[in-house]
């Protein structure tokens, strides 16, 4: 085994370490975004998001902004997208 080879599999633990940390980091997040929408609650307030914003968030075509408005509703579909997709990355990660 060269120095060479040392530092290579060196690289390489910390490389692996540095992944599963971020992983379990990843993963703690999720299971929080999971607890927290699990609830009855929870449920309730998702469905709410759901139907507001991503359901019947519709714009106008009399708007007078009409992209600047669905940009903004672009954005709020969005956010409520990302919440369930952190909620299902739970079941993706174990």
């Amino acid at each position: 085994m060269s120095l060479f080879d040392f530092d290579t599999q060196k690289a390489q633990e910390e490389a692996v370490k540095s992944t599963q940390e971020k992983r379990e980091k990843v993963l703690k997040v999720a299971k929080a975004y999971a607890r927290c929408f699990a609830t009855d609650e929870g449920q309730v307030v998702l469905q709410d998001l759901t139907a507001n914003f991503i359901y019947n968030n519709d714009t106008a075509f009399e708007s007078q902004n009409i992209n600047y408005e669905a940009a903004y509703r672009n954005g709020e579909a969005g956010l409520v997208k990302f919440i369930i997709s952190k909620i299902s990355q739970v079941e993706r990660i174990q």
